[in-house]
């Protein structure tokens, strides 16, 4: 633990065997090494000499000399030498032999040949120091956390410094021109590592744009959530669209601030073509929004979700041709794990964005599968203001933050659910299978699987897993329950129709 200058104010000892050049490693200025020095250097004494024996016949010895006190001389630890000009102040470490200017005290920490006069090149250490501390490089390198890449905060060296700056994540050149301009300092750094190494040094200056964002908003204490979706986007004001419209957004400040939190909702905006659907996306989260989404569950969908709050599902299209099961799958996943483009390591990414659908629905039924379907929470838009969504966005975000912080959950409630499952039931397709099924149960109590298949026309050999499972989801959906039918040494599926007063 670093010992600093208030530790020694405040009377505290220093570790054994501190000295001067740990001061220079833990930070303290010159000024503050010239004052430790002056009070805690002694002036070093000569011993008195023994006394030299008395001759006996001399009656009155003569008295010894008093010893004359020496100057008081520093401890010679750290050695800090002040030259007539105060930037040739140098700083020198007795144990390493190195001696370097006091503005320059992290080259006290490069190692150097034996003699302490050169720089060793070939070592990725000297390298760091360099790309993290030279005056050309200090502030430059950071790590975007949320993005998950290395940023340029300020022009390096190899950029014209008298141009505006915007940062900018890393490129492929500037490894090239880090490589050259460490070769310009009298070092040899090898291309094949200098990857690593940069990026060893940005992730000690780590920082999260995204969590920084809603951390330093502060709400004006004036409710705007319950009713935001009325308010902007024209919803219905209904008990549903007040239910969603908090969850929404509350889930996405629990994965901001939370990261890799159960979301596994989504909700989907319907209107017509130009109702600025996808505006309302990318206003709400800029510059955190997005609408590139590979096929779902491959490796550059979940790269394409890193440094993304929002991430827009324009017309549901990936979703629409995907596998029921491979979607639910998407949805729940909390952690994406991948390997990013020239990593040689799998990375396991804490899912930091929620999902938006849009859609233009021109009236027909999107949600495939009943049990899938309560993933998904539809709003039909009116009317929407992206003005009004503009000046009030920051607001908005301040007051999910408060809820988010105050416990407010972020997924439906048990006395919420049925107003959500009547909104999802509009939008579920009806299998074409009802129609010819429901028929077949008239006045039945119970029915085989294979009978089902039979009066669909399907013939036994040709019957699989595929529409057994079609099978099961339809008579679920009207009420019948599945069982195994081990009677007359038979082992098969039958449904049973619920009970009914009738049946007592």
């Amino acid at each position: 633990m670093a010992y600093s200058f208030a530790d020694w104010q405040d009377g505290k000892k220093p570790p054994k065997g501190w000295d001067g050049a740990d001061a220079v490693r833990d930070g303290w200025s010159k000024k503050e090494i010239d004052a430790f020095m002056r009070a805690t250097a002694k002036p070093w004494v000569p011993e008195t000499p023994p006394e030299k024996p008395v001759d006996e016949r001399q009656e009155h010895p003569a008295p010894l000399p008093a010893p004359t006190p020496l100057p008081a001389r520093p401890v010679r630890e750290a050695r800090t030498t002040q030259q007539a000009r105060p930037e040739q102040a140098t700083v020198t470490d007795i144990r390493t032999r190195v001696t370097v200017k006091a503005d320059d005290h992290w080259k006290a920490g490069c190692i150097f040949n034996q003699d302490g006069t050169k720089l060793k090149p070939n070592l990725t250490r000297n390298w760091a120091l360099y790309l993290e501390h030279h005056r050309d490089m200090a502030g430059v390198l950071a790590f975007d956390e949320f993005r998950l890449r290395v940023m340029l905060m300020k022009p390096p060296p190899w950029e014209p410094k008298d141009e505006p700056w915007t940062p900018r994540p890393i490129q492929d050149r500037d490894h090239s021109e880090a490589v050259m301009w460490l070769e310009m300092k009298g070092m040899t750094p090898k291309a094949s590592q200098i990857v690593a190494v940069i990026e060893a040094v940005a992730q000690r200056h780590a920082f999260d744009p995204w969590r920084e964002y809603l951390e330093g908003l502060k709400w004006d204490r004036t409710p705007r959530l319950e009713t935001w979706l009325t308010y902007y986007l024209g919803v219905e004001d209904t008990p549903y669209a007040r239910t969603v419209g908090v969850r929404w957004l509350v889930s996405s400040v629990a994965r901001g601030l939370q990261p890799g939190c159960k979301v596994d909702t989504m909700p989907i905006l319907e209107g017509p073509q130009g109702a600025q659907k996808s505006k309302v996306v990318r206003v709400l989260y800029d510059p955190f929004y997005s609408d590139n989404l590979s096929d779902i569950g491959s490796k550059d969908a979940k790269m394409e979700m890193q440094g993304v709050a929002g991430l827009e599902v324009a017309e549901m299209h990936k979703f629409s041709a995907a596998e029921v099961n491979e979607v639910k799958k998407f949805l729940s996943q909390q952690v994406d794990r991948f390997r990013p483009p020239y990593g040689r390591s799998i990375i396991e990414a804490p899912r930091r964005c929620i999902m938006i659908g849009t859609i233009n629905p021109e009236g027909n039924a999107y949600l495939r599968d009943p049990t899938g379907a309560r993933r998904f929470w539809p709003i039909t838009v009116g009317k929407i203001d992206i003005e009004g969504i503009e000046a009030d966005r920051d607001q908005l975000w301040a007051e999910s933050v408060h809820l988010f912080k105050a416990g407010v959950p972020w997924w439906v409630q048990e006395d919420e659910q049925d107003a959500v499952v009547a909104e999802q039931e509009k939008r579920t397709d009806v299998d074409v299978w009802v129609d010819l099924i429901a028929p077949m149960l008239v006045g039945r109590k119970e029915i085989a699987q294979i009978d089902i298949i039979r009066e669909l026309g399907i013939q036994a050999k040709d019957a699989d897993w595929r529409h057994a499972g079609r099978i099961g989801r339809i008579m679920k959906k009207l009420g019948w329950s599945a069982h195994r039918d081990r009677r007359s040494g038979e082992d098969r599926v039958v449904f049973r129709r619920p009970l009914s007063a009738d049946d007592w």
